[in-house]
């Protein structure tokens, strides 16, 4: 085992309790990183909770072992608090104040713009997703388990768009491999990620796509999602992951993005390319992330909103970021 699992595995071993938390709107790489810490941690004998901050249990993980847990604390203060697949102290949003509690803390991450807020920090930025992280970190251990490599494959194939995004890579097929040899059902599971969807995100979707709009001579696509449609298809913002995908997806379009209005004149705001800088772009408006996947919240009308990162798209796609 590397140091830093040694070093892991000694902070849960001299803890009782442990809080592992991800980012607000989680992804299926945080649910499935946070879900797959905790059970390791139990499995140690250890009381663990995994959570994040959000208004509702996210929708489309309830195949997962132990997800009738997630974001359902129970107790108020834990010894050791481990952050997974978040790249900032702030994005741990009402958590941060059982970071700041803990005796001790661990940040795991693969976001490169991580901020290195635990006491021991492994960041890992050319890694797909965190749960690679997490299984390399516990591959040689006793800890995983068939559950536990249904969470981390979930974030490996979600993270890696099911396999089809560029941190794709020899290193991503040999994870699959690994975790695959616990008896796991990938059909099931890619049925469940990609098929097993409600009729309210089918109906949300409808109306996300008739918004499309394209910019640039084609090379830049604009999604826009209001509070309206989400009211009216009785949605939430989590509703609203991977549908910049079908941008993504249009002939001749090198970035896509999505506006998703939030109550007060906010816009949470997502970007993806294959080939240009977004991170540079989403730094422009105080966000962050990948280069080829990254976000921000900007205020506003959308379309101001709208405007100012078309413009900034723009300049991204001649190189002057």
């Amino acid at each position: 085992m590397s140091k830093v699992t040694n070093d892991i595995i000694r902070a849960i071993s001299e803890s009782e309790s442990v809080l592992v938390c991800g980012h607000i709107r989680p992804d299926g790489d945080c649910i499935g990183s946070a879900l797959a810490v905790r059970r390791i941690c139990e499995r140690m004998g250890k009381h663990a909770d995994a959570v994040c901050d959000v208004e509702q249990q996210p929708y489309g993980y309830g195949f997962l072992s132990d997800y009738d847990l997630f974001c359902k604390p129970r107790l108020n203060k834990y010894d050791l608090f481990i952050a997974v697949d978040c790249a900032t102290e702030k994005r741990l949003g009402v958590y941060t104040k059982q970071l700041h509690s803990a005796k001790y803390s661990v940040d795991i991450d693969h976001h490169p713009t991580n901020e290195r807020y635990g006491k021991l920090n492994h960041i890992v930025g050319s890694a797909s997703s965190t749960c690679q992280i997490v299984y390399e970190l516990f591959k040689d251990t006793d800890l995983i388990d068939r559950e536990t490599a249904e969470m981390l494959y979930t974030g490996l194939s979600t993270d890696t768009g099911n396999f089809m995004h560029s941190n794709t890579d020899t290193s991503v097929f040999r994870t699959a491999v690994g975790l695959s040899e616990y008896g796991l059902d990938i059909g099931n599971i890619n049925h469940e990620i990609y098929c097993n969807k409600p009729m309210r995100r089918i109906k949300l979707a409808s109306r996300a796509l008739d918004s499309i709009r394209l910019y640039a001579d084609g090379k830049i696509g604009l999604m826009t999602i209001t509070l309206d449609d989400l009211n009216g298809c009785e949605c939430t913002s989590e509703d609203t992951e991977g549908l910049i995908d079908n941008v993504s997806s249009i002939n001749g379009v090198r970035i896509a993005i999505s506006i998703c209005e939030q109550p007060g004149g906010i816009f949470r705001c997502s970007l993806r390319s294959f080939s240009v800088d977004v991170a540079a772009v989403a730094e422009k408006f105080g966000g962050g992330g990948h280069k080829l996947a990254s976000g921000c919240i900007i205020s506003g009308t959308r379309y101001d909103v709208a405007d100012k990162l078309i413009s900034a798209a723009s300049h991204a796609l001649i190189g002057e970021y």
